[in-house]
């Protein structure tokens, strides 16, 4: 450091700014700086180049309403139950293959609550599938995507309710807290292509609770994908 100003002709240097362990800081936090810089060029880079994504929209088939008879409790219940649910979207050319889906975060995440790591369920599969093919999505509303379940909620007739991560294996699953909640979801291919998705769970009083897509990150995989 004491060099540096003497090489711009600076004589009166503070003392502090003239110890070697002044030296040692400075070059730590450069180093650090130069770091956090090339991370974030690479993920901006990533962000834009990255081609499959999440989506979530209102209405059907993000969020889908069936009747429903919860007899879990002593005496079945009647009402409906929502599939809150997202959607891979493949903006590439290309089909990505061998995709899965995982949870990777509940944040508050309720006591007993095992399926952190775990597959999300494929709409409408019944086999317990953990990985599919991503075709590009053609569709201006995005029908063509695949989607994924991620809840069930379900409210009784009598205004009873609970609320259900669809995780696999199914018979796994278990009823949590009706409460607000943020899930990470991750989605990768066989071929490096992956999407991070934040989202809320979100009770609402006097309405069916909300499900809100808070941030997505798109990274790119490997050149040359299958088609």
């Amino acid at each position: 450091m004491e060099a540096w100003f003497l090489y711009f002709g600076i004589e009166n240097i503070p003392p502090w700014l003239a110890d070697e362990y002044t030296d040692t800081w400075v070059f730590w936090i450069g180093s650090v700086g130069f770091c956090l810089w090339a991370t974030q060029l690479y993920f901006r880079q990533s962000l834009r180049i990255g081609k499959l994504s999440v989506m979530i929209c209102e209405g059907e088939p993000w969020v889908q309403a069936d009747s429903y008879v919860d007899r879990s409790q002593a005496a079945p219940t009647s009402g409906r139950l929502y599939t809150y649910r997202i959607a891979l979207i493949n903006s590439a050319d290309v089909t990505f293959r061998n995709v899965e889906v995982k949870l990777t975060s509940l944040e508050k995440r309720p006591q007993n609550f095992h399926a952190i790591g775990s597959h999300l369920k494929l709409r409408h599969d019944q086999v317990g599938s953990t990985n599919f093919n991503v075709h590009p999505s053609k569709n201006p509303q995005f029908l063509d995507a695949m989607f994924v379940d991620v809840f069930n909620f379900f409210l009784g007739d009598d205004g009873s309710s609970f609320l259900r991560v669809t995780s696999l294996p199914e018979d796994m699953n278990r009823p949590i807290p009706v409460d607000k909640y943020e899930v990470k979801i991750m989605a990768t291919s066989e071929r490096g292509e992956m999407t991070i998705a934040e989202l809320a769970f979100i009770p609402r009083p006097d309405q069916i609770p909300e499900f809100r897509l808070l941030t997505v990150q798109s990274f790119p995989g490997a050149t040359g994908a299958s088609s």
